[in-house]
């Protein structure tokens, strides 16, 4: 991925003159390295540049607006990799830019759509960025990348839909569902939310990346929240797609039906800066991969107003 921030920051330019005062830059990592657990498999590495801003609509409901830059590598769990059989889960690298825009409507729901357009193979970058930075850090590489997804053009819409069900002072659950369709991914997924601590209403809060606002800043927030989910997958193009010919090097494999997904996150938002600390335990991804896996993401934004 080439001049990242210089894309973020082209995107801030041309954008901030067109509207309000409320906006928030920042980016998120993930990895599994930072769990310390001497592991370097499935979903090796995330890293993402968000630009925000939010408005009303002519019927006062808040919108916010958000531009995503990501890159995402994926990787079987065997690094020294010598044949097809020693891939458990195709090696991928998919770089994609993501338009999405939150609607909330009487504090007790979110309606989320989203646009999206990428690169699933070479073209995404991923094999480079990754021995780039294993070199920096002296880790040993993988060792096939030779044997990863061809190259795929993603265009891919998603829709998102979340509801309180329960609410007290310091407790909230909410319930929710989503569907993603297009060349990259097809799938739906049921989840729920549960959130403990000092919280703001949905349209101000970190939970929806909605902590921004046209005059002051939100209040504080200092919160823990659970995530579990269930997807149901049709199509992942980092597992099995790209287009294959004869003699072909290119490993691909079949998606499992079912994955579940545990999110257990701590955020915090004060003045103009929030953070956000997320550990993920996702089931196995395709219908040999050989272990379930974990990894970290850590998140910071910067408010601007």
């Amino acid at each position: 991925m080439k001049y990242p921030h210089c894309l973020l920051l082209l995107m801030v330019i041309c954008l901030g003159p067109l509207v309000s005062s409320a906006q928030q830059v920042g980016f998120t990592t993930e990895n599994d390295a930072y769990l310390l657990q001497l592991k370097d498999a499935y979903y090796t590495n995330g890293i993402f540049l968000h630009y925000g801003f939010a408005n009303q609509s002519k019927k006062g409901a808040k919108r916010v607006h958000r531009f995503v830059l990501g890159q995402q590598i994926f990787t079987p769990l065997i690094r020294n990799t010598r044949t097809p059989a020693d891939i458990d889960r195709p090696y991928a690298g998919y770089l994609f830019l993501q338009y999405s825009q939150s609607r909330f409507k009487e504090d007790k729901s979110v309606l989320q759509w989203s646009g999206t357009l990428g690169l699933i193979g070479p073209a995404s970058g991923g094999a480079d960025l990754q021995n780039t930075y294993h070199r920096w850090l002296n880790y040993a590489p993988f060792l096939g990348w030779r044997y990863q997804v061809n190259n795929q053009l993603v265009l891919n819409s998603s829709v998102l839909y979340a509801h309180d069900i329960f609410r007290a002072k310091q407790f909230k659950w909410m319930g929710w569902g989503a569907a993603q369709l297009g060349t990259g991914f097809t799938n739906a997924a049921i989840g729920s939310t549960l959130v403990w601590g000092q919280f703001n209403p949905n349209q101000s809060s970190q939970l929806w990346q909605a902590a921004v606002e046209q005059k002051g800043q939100p209040a504080k927030e200092f919160y823990i929240y659970w995530q579990p989910s269930i997807t149901l997958q049709g199509y992942n193009a980092t597992i099995s797609g790209g287009t294959k010919t004869a003699g072909d090097s290119a490993v691909t494999l079949t998606p499992k039906t079912l994955v579940f997904q545990n999110k257990i996150g701590l955020a915090y938002s004060a003045g103009r800066w929030s953070t956000q600390f997320e550990y993920v335990q996702q089931s196995r991804e395709t219908t040999i991969q050989l272990n379930r896996h974990r990894y970290l993401g850590i998140q910071l934004q910067y408010r601007i107003n």
